[in-house]
This record gives structure tokens, C-alpha cells and sequence, in this order.
């Protein structure tokens, strides 16, 4: 990764806790906006491809809206696998309850990759990213 900035996105543009999509380059990133600190990180999940920005932001932990696997968006590690192996205590109809466990299953033999950070900085209101 080279340090060369580009200008990405206002910071007003992305509220505390919020995520916005990007292009740069010709690449997809997600703005993360975490308490006033910035993070770039590659857009697509490591797990199955999903658009990360449409998952949700606690802190540093981003997680995915397809398959809840989660990711700490200031190192790109994954901390986890997708679907949750726990689905409650709800009596589910025999065929839902079937289905459910065997996507589970198949699911946890997809592995999950860490995503792609890049450096930020803040600059007269803007966040460059190193590319």
C-alpha cells in the first residue's frame, strides 16, 4: 500500500457511527465513521461478497448483513464466522427448522477472509485515503 492520499469523502458527510460507500480508483471502499475516527476498508465481505455498508457499525466492529459474520474495521481481521450457531429458544416449523440448520452447516464451511484497510487521514474536512 503506498501512501499516495485521495480526497474521499467530507467528514461531515458520514455521521458518527455511520458507513458511506465510495469509488476510488475503481475501487468499491466503505467509509467508516467510529466515534470521530475514520477508517477505509474494501466494501465486499470476506465471507460471501455483501455489501458491508448495508450491515451495522458498534464501535469497531462491522457486521455483515448477509450471514452476521463480523469484522473490526481498524485491522480488516475477521472476528467471525457467519450465522450465529445459537438461533434462539422458538419452537420452529419442522421443514423452517430443517432448512435453517442445514444452511448453518453449510455456511460455516465457507471460510471468512479479512477485508482490505486502507489509511486515512483528516484534512480540511476531508478524508483521504492512501491507495
Amino acid at each position: 500500500m503506498s501512501d499516495n492520499y485521495v480526497q474521499a469523502i467530507q467528514t461531515v458527510d458520514v455521521a458518527s457511527g455511520g458507513m458511506k460507500v465510495v469509488e476510488l480508483n475503481g475501487r468499491e471502499l466503505v467509509i467508516c465513521n467510529s466515534a470521530g475516527s475514520f477508517y477505509a476498508i474494501d466494501r465486499r465481505c470476506g465471507h460471501m461478497n455483501a455489501p458491508l455498508d448495508m450491515g451495522t457499525l458498534e464501535g469497531s466492529i462491522l457486521t455483515c448483513p448477509m450471514h452476521c459474520a463480523q469484522f473490526d474495521i481498524t485491522t480488516g481481521e475477521a472476528l467471525s464466522g457467519p450465522v450465529p450457531a445459537f438461533l434462539g429458544n422458538e419452537t420452529l416449523p419442522p421443514r423452517i427448522g430443517a432448512f435453517l440448520k442445514n444452511f448453518g452447516m453449510l455456511m460455516q464451511q465457507i471460510h471468512t477472509e479479512s477485508i482490505g484497510t486502507y489509511k486515512t487521514k483528516v484534512e480540511s474536512g476531508w478524508v483521504l485515503v492512501a491507495l
